[in-house]
């Protein structure tokens, strides 16, 4: 007998404008199911761990995403009967610190947690999703590296609660604050700001080599870029990877990302996380973002990340909230398959 959420022969012979549209699905009986006791076993985490649920709208003002994580230039956008730039929800965590700024303003610190889907326009062939489904958490006005660390066991105990097992779980962590105050003491150019995160992101030594031997001028802050394109290190091997990099730091801004990062392993490390911490201080997405710490999550039989987050100090005052923020991301498209809730 055919499965009720497998097509039929006549879904897939029916004519183009019936089928969803591309990068989107329809979840039908038990892929919905599994999806809900995802969700449910999720906001059961969060909620013993303090977090409150909020539902923002699906559509918002484009100018919210405008310095978001997905950014403006990917969200799907329409101008309404009255003229107004709307946009269908790009990122959970600009509309987070939007309620946060302006109906939350007097609690501090917040801890708020969503769940539901994002649109956003993908590049042609990347096969990542246009709607994707999310849930996650947000920490607002915690500052300190015990807020970091907070989030990062609550990243940990998130995939615990979907079955994955410790011993298939991992989080790279690194700081955008090191790699931004590089590219500071190199005096790079927003063009090769961009083109030294590109190269280093894909781990790509020779092409960084070659770009930082044509435009970045000998000294520590050239040697310091050239380490980023390392692969990660697990916790117990990144000593030595961190003393070099406190070595080549060209300055004292340098230095305190790498001393704010080596306290919250400590902590991390306090706390007992049960997944596998990495050091990757080669992380540098989201410059311009985020502000210190930066994470992913991992799981065995996934082919890319399973989530991720990291610490976003000024994302609050584009709303007038000068309040610091800390938060993650989880991709239930990619997690769902591989969860086992109990």
């Amino acid at each position: 007998m055919r499965p009720l959420d497998s097509p039929s022969k006549d879904a897939r012979e029916a004519p183009a404008r019936a089928a969803p549209p591309q990068g989107t699905q329809d979840l039908l009986f038990e892929a919905a199911r599994r999806l809900r006791r995802c969700e449910a076993a999720l906001a059961r985490v969060f909620e013993e761990r303090g977090f409150a649920e909020v539902i923002p709208p699906s559509i918002e003002a484009a100018e919210v995403f405008a310095e978001s994580a997905g950014g403006a230039a990917d969200a799907l956008r329409a101008v309404d009967r009255h003229g107004h730039l709307l946009a269908l929800r790009a990122d959970f965590t600009a509309q987070v610190a939007r309620i946060a700024a302006t109906r939350l303003s007097g609690i501090s610190p917040l801890r708020l947690y969503y769940r539901g889907s994002v649109v956003r326009e993908s590049a042609a062939g990347s096969g990542v999703p246009r709607e994707r489904l999310q849930a996650g958490c947000e920490l607002v006005g915690e500052a300190g590296p015990e807020a970091d660390a907070e989030m990062l066991a609550l990243a940990a105990a998130s995939l615990f609660a979907l079955g994955i097992a410790p011993g298939a779980a991992r989080i790279a962590v690194g700081t955008v604050g090191y790699f931004s105050a590089l590219i500071a003491a190199a005096g790079a150019s927003h063009r090769l700001a961009r083109a030294l995160t590109d190269a280093i992101d894909r781990k790509d030594l020779p092409g960084l080599t070659l770009l930082c031997t044509r435009e970045v001028p000998p000294g520590k802050a050239r040697d310091a870029l050239l380490m980023l394109a390392q692969p990660p290190r697990p916790q117990a091997e990144a000593t030595a990877l961190l003393s070099r990099a406190q070595q080549l730091a060209p300055g004292p801004a340098a230095s305190s990302a790498l001393q704010r990062l080596t306290g919250v392993l400590e902590l991390a490390q306090a706390r007992n996380l049960g997944a596998e911490l990495e050091v990757d201080l080669g992380e540098v997405r989201g410059l311009g973002y985020y502000t210190g710490l930066v994470f992913n999550l991992y799981a065995a039989g996934a082919p890319r990340a399973v989530g991720g987050g990291g610490r976003y100090d000024t994302l609050l005052g584009r709303f007038g909230d000068p309040r610091p923020a800390v938060g993650f991301s989880l991709d239930l498209d990619a997690l769902v398959p591989l969860a086992r809730p109990a």
